[in-house]
Parts: C-alpha cells; structure tokens; sequence
C-alpha cells in the first residue's frame, strides 16, 4: 500500500495534497477508498467544485472529503442529482449538512425521497422533516 501511496503522492492525487490533505490522512483515505488512485486531477476538481457549488468552503471541502473518500468516487449525475431534490424539498443550508454528516453524499436521491414519501405516510409535513433533517444529519441513517 505504500508503494501506492507514494505513486498516488507523486502523480495522480496532487490537488487533494493542494487541499492540505496530509500523508496520514491521504493513507486513512486509500484504506478507506482504493480506488481513488484511479483518479485524475479534473474528476477529482469536479468533486471539489460540486461541494464549492453548495456553499461549502474549502477547510469543509477538505474534511468531507477526509471523512468520507467514497464521495470521490461516486458519479457526479447522481450527487447532483440528490443535491436537487434536497433543494426541492426545501432544505436551505446542504452545505452544513454534508459538513455534519458527510456519508450523506452516498444517499442517492431515490432514498431520500423514499424517506420521506414513507414520513408523509405517516402524518408528517414536509416542513417537519426538513426539520428534523436539518437538526439531525444522520437521521437517514437512523431509520
């Protein structure tokens, strides 16, 4: 794995390094994620702009992506997508959401919608769990 590492310092991972991502960090993140490696400086720009593009600054930019390196990898049409119907629905700050709870991004809008298709079923208004998801990032999570 260090051999990789040091291959992916050299060569492929320059802008997360840019970010001020450390070596340790970067490590945790290939453990987490192998196929990072794989990706080239525009894919991983495009994940950077995404996050930029709700709000996010870039020390948020960094701990998302430290926290949850998967996020790289997945297909910008499906982040943009769940960061629509999150707009849809009503919530305001995505930004802070993702910074709460950065596994976030690995929901697919689908299951979003599910979520709260099944709480409307139930009784609640859609204010209401806009709320609760604003209050409580990892509530997706919980059900």
């Amino acid at each position: 794995l260090y051999d990789i590492f040091i291959l992916c310092k050299e060569y492929m991972m320059n802008r997360l390094f840019e970010l001020g991502i450390s070596d340790k960090e970067m490590k945790f993140m290939l453990e987490q994620c192998s196929d990072i490696i794989n990706m080239s400086e525009i894919e991983v720009d495009e994940k950077i702009d995404i996050l930029k593009y709700i709000g996010c600054t870039m020390k948020q930019v960094k701990n998302i992506i430290i926290a949850n390196p998967y996020y790289l990898c997945r297909m910008n049409e499906d982040i943009l997508k769940l960061i629509s119907y999150l707009k849809k629905i009503g919530l305001s700050s995505i930004y802070l959401l993702f910074d709460s709870n950065p596994y976030f991004l690995n929901n697919d809008d689908f299951e979003i919608r599910e979520y709260v298709d099944k709480r409307i079923s139930n009784g609640d208004s859609l204010e209401d769990i806009v709320d609760d998801i604003e209050s409580n990032p990892y509530i997706i999570d919980e059900e």
